[in-house]
């Protein structure tokens, strides 16, 4: 397994800030994919696979997505 970084995803919620960091336990790209498709909001455009921090992690990790929304100022 890895886990997948994303510092900051601009369209990632439905919220007002529609943006915000994304952090996937996953087996590879694809499975990334896969987790993330039944979001409609997240919006994963290939410019930030570029950007994407990955590391492997042990093999036993549960797949998972983590969104960190970007609060704004208010």
């Amino acid at each position: 397994m890895k886990i997948f970084i994303f510092q900051y995803i601009h369209k990632l919620t439905g919220a007002y800030h529609s943006g915000g960091g994304l952090v996937v336990i996953a087996r590879d790209k694809n499975h990334v994919l896969e987790l993330i498709s039944n979001d409609e909001s997240i919006k994963l455009e290939d410019n930030y696979w570029n950007q994407c921090e990955s590391y492997n992690i042990d093999d036993t990790a549960e797949a998972k997505v983590y969104i960190f929304p970007d609060k704004g100022c208010c």
